[in-house]
């Protein structure tokens, strides 16, 4: 459906642009064919007599005003379609458009506003320069205002241009204003590759006072694009007794949509959530799995709904709702929704089952 849409805008976008051409073309063809003519004639000569029959006929040049001014309405109107296109990204810009557009951003006179919005519509075209990305740089440096410090990286969310990452690590561990941190994390993912960024964002996952900042961070990491070097990584943190329960299973997560998986990580935890004494790890090493269909789970949430604390009980039939094939875990999920002591459990188990449908 996606792949339908895309092509039916593609073609509604191809014709109107014809049409604008084809429009301006008419328009240009009776702007000239009624436009004066200029004659050069020496003093004395008598005006030459037609020979021919006039291009058009008389009784039509009445109606030449009406035919114009519609035209030049429908054409203006399809322009101004276009603009909106381009302005939304779903139209290549002009060129003449990009150079308005550079313009308009790198004006002194310009507000705030309208650089802002000139920054928006060429990113959206894709059409952001070096020198575009480096002016956009220096003024949200300069920027005391935080929502437009915000704003302007925003502006870059998604991008790969290098020129980015050394100012946007900087606001994201010293900028005052923590929903800009948050912005400059959100816009660090595509970099999470290089070890300085992910070092970074490990620091403000254990550090950053701003919750949004920590989870921003945990998405970054979590979500970043997966190397061989760094799933490597990943895996020995996973594996490491050393660090906390909550780095581990975020490496875990991470590792789960690396090409190949970890299964030996997945080992790992498995094994970690049958030995457990901790019952706070144990709901903690189930809810990391909510909605996983990992193989290896599947025993350990099964034992993980027989076990003397509620929150265990219900993180592990939580969890369960991602093996929606297994006839065994049906009946399973049935039995604790009836049967269960805790109404919580009960509930999560109900919950499972209607996930499966």
């Amino acid at each position: 459906m996606i792949i339908l849409g895309v092509c039916g805008t593609v073609g509604l976008v191809a014709v109107q642009l014809k049409e604008t051409q084809r429009l301006r073309s008419e328009l240009n063809v009776i702007r000239e064919q009624f436009a004066p003519e200029t004659v050069s004639v020496e003093p004395g000569t008598p005006p030459p007599r037609s020979e021919t029959a006039p291009l058009v006929p008389q009784a039509g040049v009445g109606n030449l005003p009406s035919r114009v001014t519609v035209l030049e309405q429908t054409v203006a109107q399809l322009t101004k379609a276009s603009e909106y296109l381009m302005d939304r990204g779903q139209l290549p810009l002009a060129t003449n458009k990009i150079q308005d557009l550079y313009a308009t951003l790198t004006k002194p006179e310009t507000s705030d506003r309208d650089r802002l919005q000139a920054l928006r519509t060429l990113r959206r075209n894709r059409t952001l320069s070096d020198e575009v990305v480096q002016y956009a740089l220096d003024w949200m440096q300069k920027s005391t205002n935080a929502q437009m410090r915000e704003d302007i990286v925003e502006q870059f969310e998604g991008t790969t241009n290098a020129l980015v990452r050394d100012p946007f690590m900087k606001l994201a561990m010293t900028d005052s204003d923590p929903d800009v941190r948050e912005q400059a994390v959100d816009s660090l993912q595509r970099f999470v590759a290089d070890p300085a960024v992910e070092a970074m964002l490990w620091n403000l996952l254990r550090n950053d006072p701003d919750g949004g900042v920590r989870e921003q961070a945990e998405d970054a990491l979590r979500e970043g694009p997966m190397t061989e070097a760094r799933a490597a990584a990943m895996r020995t943190r996973a594996l490491d007794p050393q660090s906390s329960l909550d780095e581990r299973l975020l490496a875990v997560r991470a590792l789960q949509d690396a090409p190949g998986g970890a299964p030996d990580v997945m080992a790992a935890v498995a094994q970690l959530a049958q030995t457990t004494q901790d019952s706070g790890e144990r709901a903690k090493l189930f809810k990391a799995f909510d909605g996983s269909s990992e193989p290896q789970m599947k025993l350990p949430l099964v034992y993980g709904l027989q076990d003397p604390n509620p929150n265990v009980r219900k993180e592990a039939a939580d969890a369960l709702s991602g093996f929606k094939s297994d006839p065994v875990i049906v009946e399973w999920l049935k039995y604790i929704s009836e049967t269960d002591a805790d109404p919580r459990v009960r509930r999560e188990a109900s919950q499972a089952l209607q996930d499966r449908r």
